[in-house]
């Protein structure tokens, strides 16, 4: 986060609530952040403001490529259009990633999911370090990951979770029922668009459809199956 000139400093932030202290190995608490801003939202701690010095100094441009991120309409790459491979095939070559429109996932099902989330960031902070975040877990709420006192830290609180393969689930860091409901419903949706996408990557290195994905299912599921909410008090 930047400095701003209407918005106090303060050296420490002891008083403020932390994330719940599970154990783990080497990891410092960190502050809530929505907590910090709930008692006083003029005050930003200094581990937080990124100096001018940090930014990066020059940007790689590559002049051979559009402005524009590349748009991927999956409407028409499902159906196997060739305009539409040949675009996925330059964005993968040239940019790395693309953005997909008409994925078919419905509008109350993203609007769900995002409502659930809502509601869990509402919840009273001992209510949400229920599910803290283990260091050995790499999933739960918050963010303990963090082994220096020099590091710049992220104006956010996250909850991270791994839905799919289902061995991956932890019992002990499962969101509220009305929560997982709408992640279930949500990553079931998105796994189709995952295996769709898989079947025209192979078609665009020139394999049967089906290739990538029978080699791969494992990743279909991790793709649909990471969850990382992020608020930005």
């Amino acid at each position: 986060m930047s400095s701003n000139t209407d918005v106090a400093l303060v050296q420490e932030d002891k008083d403020v609530p932390s994330f719940a202290q599970k154990p783990f190995r080497s990891s410092i608490p960190v502050p809530n952040v929505q907590e910090m801003v709930r008692s006083d939202p003029l005050l930003v701690p200094k581990r937080y403001i990124r100096n001018e010095e940090d930014m990066p100094k020059e940007a790689h441009i590559c002049h051979h490529l559009s402005s524009e991120i590349p748009i991927i309409d999956f409407s028409l790459l499902s159906k196997g259009y060739e305009q539409e491979l040949n675009k996925l095939d330059l964005a993968c070559k040239e940019w790395g990633f693309f953005q997909m429109v008409n994925h078919g996932v419905a509008r109350e099902v993203m609007q769900g999911m995002k409502d659930a989330a809502d509601k869990f960031f509402e919840l009273p902070l001992e209510e949400k370090n229920k599910i803290a975040m283990l260091s050995d877990h790499k999933q739960g709420y918050g963010d303990v990951h963090v082994l220096s006192e020099e590091r710049i830290l992220d104006w956010s609180d996250r909850l991270i979770l791994l839905i799919y393969p289902h061995r991956n689930r932890k019992p002990d860091v499962g969101p509220p029922t009305p929560f997982k409901e709408a992640i279930e419903i949500y990553t079931s949706e998105v796994r189709k668009v995952a295996k769709e996408l898989l079947r025209s990557l192979s078609s665009i290195m020139g394999m049967e459809k089906d290739v990538l994905l029978g080699l791969h299912q494992e990743l279909v599921q991790i793709m649909s199956g990471l969850l990382s909410f992020m608020l930005y008090a």
